[in-house]
């Protein structure tokens, strides 16, 4: 008797590595969320106030101790 169906050999492909593949994933990720436009500007006006507040911090080191003698806040009661 003569079968029906035949069966064709698949041909041999080198098994990729999941891990590899996962990893290659996870950088693609990172790279794709650090070169988004919107958070490069965010990461920007972030970098700018605390240049400025640094700037201020360093320029006038005794502002708290002005604050404090002027009572500016308000005591607890």
């Amino acid at each position: 008797m003569k079968h029906l169906f035949t069966r064709e050999l698949e041909p041999t492909t080198k098994p990729e590595d999941r891990r590899f593949k996962t990893l290659q994933m996870t950088w693609d990720r990172i790279v794709a969320a650090t070169t988004n436009p919107d958070l490069i500007a965010v990461m920007l006006f972030s970098a700018i106030g605390l240049l400025i507040a640094l700037n201020l911090i360093l320029r006038f080191p005794d502002a708290g101790l002005v604050v404090e003698q002027y009572n500016v806040f308000p005591s607890p009661e």
